[in-house]
């Protein structure tokens, strides 16, 4: 029974390890990143001197750094795993060698930390990054208004000062100390020798009450005696080293905020001949240039900004014009003063020299090729001409694709020199004989409507058809212009509605005919034989018995032939 629990006890102490401690991994024993940068949201990347035996470190951020993100570059030859955690938000993530993290918003008034797992083998360090963004901006433009400017007296300082490590004073911007001043730059000058790698402070209190603490990049406060230096501290090498003197009195107004002064100190760079200041020794270094030169790009090689720049008075260097303008003079799309290609202008009068570049002119005016500004017409009649192109495609591969159709509308309006407001689609049409043989799905036929009062149709002939053929993406074989009137021929003449429509002509020949017809039949057979079926029937004022004794006592010879007269029928006569 003693030897299990004696077995029992090792294996414990085994695989609890040595001491009986809980097991844990073992810091980080080897070079297993290359490069640790913090890249800021501006796209500046700030290299930290990482060692891995080393795990905090701090970083300052100027004021337009609003996020930072960490890039870790690791070691050929070490299968290593990075994590980087944010506690302030409980967030997480795998890092890959070479990429970026996530940004991460940086504060001012408190810094951000990040902390950076390694894990290599069975071995792991965390590491925290200290990041804390200043009040003055990377071209070392100052907080306006300064909050010193406004306090009570008993919160200011009667004084601040910054030394190198041998005791010397180092040169500050404002060179003079105010205690309504609350941020100035210190630089660290290289050439006195080596004390510039380190630096030390001193303030001295206006309230004899008042507490005073110091922060470095943003790390914890720690309490600062009034007239004693403070510890040496580190000067990086390529980014700013942050101080920052909080002065809290208690005779100030209640409810103040503590004032903070900040020191802004960095390695005092050797600039190129042509930069006034600068953040490396190259030309492309520059912050500022000197008289007469402009910054632009961080160079200063130019004493103007180049077209597609302007001036900016309060940064004194050139900025980019919108994507917009081709030329500007100032910031925004509505300081254009020239458009790129089918862009034209488009002020709200006449007289103005900037204005937004589109597309397309408004309504009620036009491009005009020369001055490309959209301009009102001219009191003569807007003309219309018409072009037509034969490209060397086929007809249903031209019809089929948008794109092409599209390209030929913005050539036509870049070659014209107009915009696409001007510029139509009309007919597409195939060409069905070609050298008189009939083809199957030939050559297409584009014809584009071009309406503009500033360009006529003889000035459109006379550009070239090498022009044309260089300029569109489809080879075009042939460029024929047409007038309104020869693509619209008069309408043939419509025909004269005649006084009576068919059919009353129609009905009045058959009517006439059949009275024609009829007439005759009714005159010489019906009438007749009407004639003889009615009795006789003396007039009035006829002595019916003067009648009757004239038939009665008449020779019947008499009457016979009277009565074959009146009817018609011939009269026999008799054989004797």
């Amino acid at each position: 029974m003693r030897r299990w629990l004696v077995w029992g006890g090792f294996f414990r102490r085994c695989l609890a390890g040595p001491g009986w401690a809980p097991r844990r991994l073992l810091g980080i024993d080897a070079p297993v990143l290359e490069e640790l940068s913090v890249v800021l949201s501006t796209g500046v990347a700030a290299p930290m001197a990482w060692s891995y035996f080393e795990v905090k470190y701090s970083l300052t951020v100027p004021q337009e750094a609003l996020a930072v993100a960490v890039l870790c570059v690791v070691r050929q030859g070490y299968a290593v795993l990075l994590r980087l955690h944010r506690p302030e938000d409980e967030f997480s993530e795998t890092l890959v060698s070479g990429k970026p993290s996530a940004f991460a918003d940086v504060p001012s008034e408190e810094a951000a930390h990040l902390v950076l797992e390694v894990q290599y083998g069975s071995r792991s360090t965390n590491y925290t990054i200290v990041v804390i963004r200043s009040t003055i901006t990377s071209d070392f433009q100052f907080q306006y208004p300064d909050p010193a400017a406004t306090v009570q007296a008993e919160a200011t300082l009667t004084g601040l000062v910054a030394v190198d490590g041998f005791g010397d004073p180092l040169r500050m911007e404002p060179m003079y100390f105010d205690p309504r001043r609350s941020q100035y730059l210190v630089f660290a000058n290289p050439n006195t020798g080596g004390g510039y790698e380190w630096t030390r402070a001193v303030a001295s209190k206006n309230d004899p009450a008042a507490l005073l603490h110091l922060r470095v990049d943003g790390s914890d406060w720690e309490d600062l005696e009034s007239g004693i230096l403070t510890r040496y501290i580190s000067v990086p090498v390529n980014t700013w080293l942050l101080l920052e003197v909080r002065v809290t009195s208690a005779t100030a107004t209640a409810g103040t905020v503590p004032l903070v002064y900040q020191l802004l100190i960095s390695r005092e760079l050797r600039c190129h001949v042509l930069c006034r200041t600068c953040f490396g020794p190259e030309a492309i270094h520059c912050l500022s240039c000197r008289t007469p030169l402009v910054l632009n790009n961080g160079t200063c090689k130019e004493t103007a900004c180049p077209p597609s720049s302007y001036y900016e008075w309060t940064s004194f260097q050139c900025r980019p014009c919108d994507e917009s303008c081709a030329q500007c003079s100032g910031p925004g799309a509505s300081a254009c003063t020239q458009c790129r290609p089918l862009f034209f202008l488009s002020p709200l009068t006449w007289e103005d020299l900037q204005a937004p570049c589109v597309l397309r002119c408004p309504g009620g005016t036009f491009a005009h090729p020369r001055s490309r500004r959209c301009r009102k017409p001219p009191s003569a009649p807007v003309k219309t001409f018409y072009l037509q192109f034969k490209f060397r495609s086929t007809f249903q591969d031209f019809s089929r694709d948008p794109i092409i159709q599209e390209s030929v509308l913005n050539t036509t309006a870049f070659v014209l020199g107009l915009a696409l407001s001007d510029i139509r689609g009309y007919k597409m049409e195939a060409v069905e004989e070609e050298y008189g043989i009939v083809v199957d799905n030939g050559p297409p036929l584009l014809s584009v409507e071009v309406v503009s009062p500033f360009l006529s149709k003889d000035e459109a002939d006379h550009i070239s058809m090498n022009t044309w053929f260089g300029a569109f993406e489809v080879p075009v074989d042939e460029v024929q212009s047409f007038t309104w009137d020869q693509m619209h021929p008069p309408l043939p003449p419509l025909p004269v509605d005649p006084f009576l429509p068919t059919w009353a002509w129609g009905l009045g020949t058959s009517a006439s005919a059949a009275i024609l017809l009829l007439f005759p039949i009714y005159c010489c057979y019906f009438r007749r034989l009407a004639n003889t079926r009615r009795k006789y029937r003396p007039a009035a004022g006829v002595d019916p018995t003067f009648m009757e004794r004239v038939v009665h006592n008449s020779d019947s010879q008499l009457v016979k032939r009277f009565v074959a007269r009146d009817s018609g029928a011939q009269l026999m006569r008799d054989a004797d």
